[in-house]
């Protein structure tokens, strides 16, 4: 009986502490989108890591739709931070493709991100819904529909 309270006891613990690094790291995107959006437009890319690092990517754009500058977070912990991202600096966004060689050198994990933000960008210029992505659960019962 001891161990199992103790064990439940770790478990609210870890609970507790996860949902409050998270909640940290909600603020600090927040803060990074607020201080890019008092500058701008903001293009966001995200790309969810199940079990790799997840990657989100933010790009500050003048009016014309040119990267000004970017943000990226990617990592597999609430731990990961924003970092500059300025590979596309000066670049339109409706411009760039997956065969960018900028595109080439990077991971696939960001290539996907910066497309996302890319395609994001087209669909709000075209007036059309930017469609949200489900939980892992939601995900899960429509492939399993799909089947």
């Amino acid at each position: 009986m001891d161990n199992m309270f103790v064990l439940g006891i770790m478990v609210v613990g870890a609970f507790l502490i996860q949902s409050a690094l998270g909640f940290f790291q909600i603020k600090h995107f927040g803060n990074e989108y607020n201080e890019l959006k008092a500058e701008g437009r903001v293009a966001i890319g995200k790309r969810a890591g199940k079990l790799t690092s997840g990657t989100i990517i933010m790009f500050l754009l003048d009016d014309e739709g040119v990267i000004v500058r970017g943000k990226k977070l990617q990592g597999t912990t609430i731990l990961a931070r924003f970092k500059p991202y300025d590979k596309f600096k000066g670049k339109y966004i409706g411009a760039i493709t997956a065969e960018d060689s900028e595109m080439i050198a990077e991971i696939k994990i960001t290539r996907n991100t910066v497309m996302n933000a890319v395609n994001n960008y087209k669909m709000f210029i075209n007036g059309e819904a930017i469609p949200e992505k489900g939980s892992p659960f939601a995900e899960l019962v429509k492939k399993i529909k799909n089947i």
